[in-house]
C-alpha cells in the first residue's frame, strides 16, 4: 500500500513521523507523494495554540473526504482535542503521543519488506524523549504528553545508526526539554552524547530545546556534552519573556536575570555559538513596562534566532483561566515590532562574519541551484551550486541577508 504521511509542528513530532515511516518501509509499504496517490494517509498533527489546530481540523476534514482512503491521526491533538477530531473525521483512527507507532498494527498487509531510502538531504532526526516535569501555565503540550519518558541510551544508538547509514550528517537530537533527558532512568545528556559519538561516521549532533531552569539545574553535565567535537555549539533556550512576573504567571521557574547570566557564562565557553530564544507577547497581564523589559533582553543577548508567538489561549490549561487578557491589536502591534528587532540584530551579528573563511558541513538542498551548509556554530550558510551532502567545505563569507550567510567555497 501507499501511504501519505504528514508531520506538522515541533522537531519532536517530525522525528517521530520519520520512525513511523521507516516502519511502514520495513513492512513493505510504499510511501506517497500526495493524498491522490495514497491508500492511507497518515497526520501528525500539533495543536500548540488554536491557529495551528484550527488548520490541522481543516486538514483532517479534507482528507477524510477523500473516498476509500484510511485515515489515522496521530501526534498532540488526540490528547487535545479528540471530540473535534471525530466532528471533522467520524472514521478516523487516533494514537496519541505514547502510541503513535502502535499505528502500524492497521497496516499488516502482506509485502516485501523495503529499505528505508537513502535520505534526500543529510538531516535525520533523534527523538529522545517525551513529556516534560515542567508545569508552564499556558502550555497545552504538556497536557498531550504527559511525563518525562526518556528512551534508554542503547536505543538511541541503534536508531542513529540507521540515519548515520543513510547518509544523515546532520542528527537533530529532540525532546520537548533535551536537559532532563533521562532523569527517569538515571541517565543523562553528556552520558549520552559519549555513547553516541562512539558510532563511526561523518556527523554532527544538534541538541534541541531546552528550558532555563532544567539547564541550570544540570549545567554541567549539559555542558559538558557541548563541548565534544561532535556537538554543534547551538542552544535552543527560550526565555519567553523579559518580565519577572509574567515569568511567575507564566510558571516558567526562572527569571529574567539567570537567563542574562547563563547566556553570558555559555558565551564565555562558546564564544560564537548560536543563540535562538522564544518569547510570547500579549501574555495574560502583560502590561507595557513588562513588553518593554522583554524587549530589553532581547537587545541585551542579542540572540540569532527569536521564535515570536502571540499569546493563545488553550482550554485546559490555567492561562486559559486568567484575567486580565491582552487586546489582539495589542499583541499584533508588540509581535511586529519584536519581528522587526529580531532581524534588525540578527543581520548586526551577521556582519561580524563578513570576509571570514569558516568550516562548514553542506547539509540540505532548501533551494534550487544553492547548497545550505552549517558550520561549527550552526550558523547558516548557503553557497550556489549542488555540493556533496555530509562533506565539510571551507567557505568564504561573501554577505548576509536576513536569515542566513552567503559564502563561496574554497578550492
Amino acid at each position: 500500500m501507499k501511504v501519505l504521511v504528514e508531520a506538522y509542528g515541533c522537531t519532536l513530532n517530525r522525528g517521530e513521523a520519520e520512525e513511523f515511516e521507516d516502519g511502514l518501509l520495513a513492512m513493505g509499504h510504499q510511501l506517497a507523494r500526495s493524498p491522490e496517490d495514497a491508500g492511507a494517509i497518515v497526520i501528525f498533527t500539533c495543536g500548540v495554540i488554536e491557529t495551528t489546530e484550527r488548520h490541522m481540523l481543516k486538514r483532517i476534514s479534507e482528507m477524510s473526504q477523500l473516498a476509500g482512503k484510511k485515515l489515522i491521526v496521530c501526534g498532540c491533538l488526540p490528547n487535545i482535542s479528540p471530540a473535534r477530531i471525530l466532528k471533522a473525521a467520524p472514521h478516523a483512527y487516533m494514537f496519541d503521543t505514547a502510541g503513535h507507532m502502535a499505528a502500524l498494527n492497521l497496516f499488516h498487509e502482506d509485502a516485501n519488506p523495503t529499505p528505508a531510502a537513502p535520505t534526500s538531504d543529510a538531516v535525520g532526526i533523534l527523538p529522545l524523549a517525551t513529556g516534560c516535569d515542567g508545569a508552564c501555565t499556558y502550555c497545552v503540550t504538556k497536557n498531550a504528553r504527559g511525563p518525562l519518558r526518556s528512551r534508554p541510551p542503547g536505543k538511541l544508538a541503534d536508531r542513529m545508526k540507521e540515519l548515520v547509514g543513510r547518509g544523515c550528517a546532520e542528527i537533530q537530537l529532540c525532546a520537548q526539554d533535551t536537559a532532563i533527558y533521562g532523569t527517569d532512568i538515571g541517565e543523562g545528556m553528556h552520558s549520552l552524547v559519549e555513547v553516541l559519538s562512539r558510532i563511526e561516521g561523518n556527523y554532527m549532533m544538534r541538541i534541541g530545546m531546552m528550558n532555563p531552569a532544567s539547564l541550570l539545574l544540570r549545567k554541567e553535565s549539559v555542558l559538558q556534552a557541548f563541548e565534544h567535537p561532535k556537538v554543534f555549539k547551538f542552544l535552543h533556550l527560550p526565555v519567553q519573556s523579559g518580565s519577572d512576573s509574567v515569568l511567575a504567571r507564566m510558571n516558567r521557574r526562572h527569571n529574567a536575570l539567570e537567563f542574562e547570566e547563563l547566556v553570558a557564562e555559555l558565551r564565555t565557553r562558546f564564544p560564537r555559538m548560536s543563540l535562538s530564544t522564544d518569547i510570547i507577547v500579549g501574555f495574560p497581564g502583560e502590561t507595557d513596562r513588562d513588553f518593554d523589559l522583554s524587549l530589553r533582553i532581547v537587545n541585551k543577548m542579542k540572540p540569532d534566532i527569536i521564535n515570536i508567538t502571540r499569546f493563545s489561549s488553550r482550554p485546559g490549561t490555567e492561562a486559559h483561566r486568567m484575567k486580565d487578557k491582552v487586546p489582539s491589536r495589542i499583541a499584533k502591534d508588540r509581535s511586529r515590532i519584536l519581528t522587526e528587532l529580531r532581524f534588525s540584530l540578527t543581520e548586526t551579528n551577521y556582519d561580524a562574519f563578513k570576509n571570514q573563511t569558516m568550516l562548514a558541513l553542506a547539509t540540505e538542498r532548501r533551494v534550487e541551484g544553492t547548497t545550505f551548509l552549517r558550520t561549527t556554530e550552526y550558523k547558516p550558510v548557503v553557497v550556489a551550486g549542488n555540493l556533496e551532502l555530509g562533506r565539510w567545505y571551507n567557505v568564504t563569507i561573501t554577505e548576509r541577508e536576513r536569515t542566513h550567510l552567503c559564502g563561496e567555497i574554497e578550492n
